[in-house]
């Protein structure tokens, strides 16, 4: 995957670019071959465009500066499980009104997470609107390519009306006069990423060749399916008064099940392998963000990266000469709170996910880093016999397993499957061993574990939402020290602030969400 994606940086990037010229400038000559007008002419164009609108899950940076967004980091802060951290109030204080929940409408991280994912929709609609043009060898590819767009098109709408709420949903691409678009009632914009995801199904692959890792199967979309709907149950329904989705708890269970017995993936025996280069694509792993030493990415370019910058994120300041730890900027410390909620003794996943540096001997400038109660996260944490070949910073090759097979286990318990206390008793056996005590899968005991299995991994904010705005303020203020001030606010629903530059933009079309 990673030289078609070198390719769609200079071609695709390229013919989006010159997409944007005006109507008088493109009657003369382009000063290159490949436009949009003339790009989509057979297969390997559309799957280099697809490749384009994959390379968007890798963002964690913005356009106008407004980088150090990854999409886990930004979720950890807002939940009970990190704080902000960095190397003081003044490190990047944008990321602190994350983790205090006083987020200003001209916060650049949110414009980014914004911008970010429009940037994907915009190429999954331009692929969709022009498939048709382009001439296919293989009829059948045409049908894995429009299902793979259509997943991605659904999976960054989710992240938007997860982030957001009131968001425009479109399945055009948009031109330069597109600008008073309209917010959606959230109902309409989950249905639509529903839908997108059932259409894809039945044309995605169940097998992804090895060399093609990071492509969407169709047990990721399964999965994806699972995610939606939980969340739209426990949180959007109730949050914002909208209707059933377009699928019943019994089909999405079906789904699920699908994916627990005839999809080949399953739970590694040991939790420490999941991690690290060595742990990239495993067979738990059902849809991977893909991050890896590129060899470029810079400081004046960072949208030329694609490693984990989650990794230098949350390596602590001030390491020297370690022979396993790596140095980085201190951000998102974990909360005691999620580290006591742990039993280090039987717990097989504290190690792997949770760093201790005073337990492992790693040296460290503890006065140097704000908020800093002890902990870091472990599970994509720099180590020396990865680090980079240039640009340390930016090309740390450690994937984000954004859907593990553990997750469907959880998801199908949580949801009511026949099996689920068997679902549940297998994540929990390979965690305890043979510590293992049966508990029943309640939702709070399901909950719960997944805090402990999926900690660091940026899900947990969200597990938080669904058990009510009421119960989330009450979670998340707990971690609130004297000089920690946090304050959730249950009417802002846990959504962030539409993008003041955006409101202006769309001629004040957009309308800012409720609390901002």
């Amino acid at each position: 995957m990673s030289t078609a994606i070198k390719i769609i940086l200079t071609s695709v990037g390229i013919a989006l670019l010159f997409s944007a010229c005006t109507e008088d400038f493109l009657d003369h000559n382009p000063p290159v071959e490949r436009v949009e007008d003339n790009f989509f002419q057979n297969q390997q164009d559309v799957l280099e465009a697809l490749y384009a609108t994959y390379i968007v899950t890798t963002y964690s940076h913005g356009r106008e500066n407004d980088g150090f967004h990854p999409f886990d980091v930004v979720s950890n802060m807002l939940s009970d499980d990190a704080y902000a951290g960095g190397s003081g109030p003044g490190d990047q204080p944008e990321l602190i009104e994350f983790n205090r929940h006083n987020i200003s409408t001209t916060n650049g991280k949110v414009r980014g997470l914004w911008s970010d994912r429009y940037t994907g929709i915009y190429r999954a609609n331009l692929l969709l609107s022009r498939i048709d043009d382009a001439t296919f060898e293989d009829p059948e590819l045409r049908d894995i390519y429009e299902a793979e767009a259509r997943f991605l098109r659904a999976y960054f709408y989710f992240d938007l009306v997860r982030l957001f709420g009131n968001i425009p949903y479109f399945t055009r691409p948009l031109v330069a006069e597109d600008t008073r678009i309209p917010q959606n009632d959230p109902e309409e914009v989950y249905n639509a990423i529903v839908e997108d995801l059932l259409a894809a199904i039945p044309n995605l692959r169940e097998q992804i060749p090895s060399d093609e890792a990071g492509r969407v199967s169709k047990w990721a979309a399964k999965s994806l399916l699972g995610r939606v709907y939980l969340y739209h149950k426990d949180y959007a329904q109730p949050t914002f008064g909208i209707g059933d989705l377009p699928v019943s708890q019994n089909e999405v269970i079906a789904h699920l099940e699908d994916v627990i017995h005839d999809s080949g993936h399953e739970l590694l025996e040991n939790f420490e392998d999941l991690w690290g280069v060595e742990g990239n694509n495993n067979n738990e792993a059902v849809f991977s963000i893909q991050h890896y030493d590129a060899g470029f990415g810079y400081w004046g370019w960072l949208n030329e990266s694609i490693g984990n910058w989650a990794t230098t994120m949350t390596g602590l300041r001030g390491v020297g000469f370690h022979p396993e730890y790596s140095r980085g900027w201190s951000f998102q410390p974990v909360t005691e709170d999620l580290v006591e909620a742990f039993d280090p003794d039987t717990d097989s996943r504290y190690f792997p996910s949770i760093l201790d540096p005073v337990e492992e001997g790693v040296n460290h400038a503890a006065d140097e880093m704000h908020q800093w109660q002890g902990y870091a996260f472990k599970k994509f944490y720099p180590r020396t016999y990865d680090t980079p070949s240039v640009n340390v910073e930016f090309n740390w090759p450690y994937n984000r397993p954004d859907i593990r097979y553990a997750d469907v286990l959880l998801m199908a318990a949580e949801l009511g499957a026949s099996d689920a206390q068997q679902y549940f008793d297998m994540v929990r056996e390979r965690a305890y061993g043979d510590d293992f005590e049966q508990i029943p899968p309640t939702k709070e005991n399901i909950l719960e574990e997944r805090r402990l299995e999926f900690a660091g991994e940026g899900h947990r904010y969200w597990d938080v939402l669904r058990m009510g705005v009421d119960e989330a303020q009450n979670v998340i203020n707990a971690r609130q020290q004297d000089e920690i001030p946090i304050e959730f606010r249950t009417e802002r629903m846990g959504l962030l602030p539409i993008p003041s530059s955006e409101i202006s933009l769309s001629d004040r079309t957009l309308q800012q969400n409720p609390g901002y």
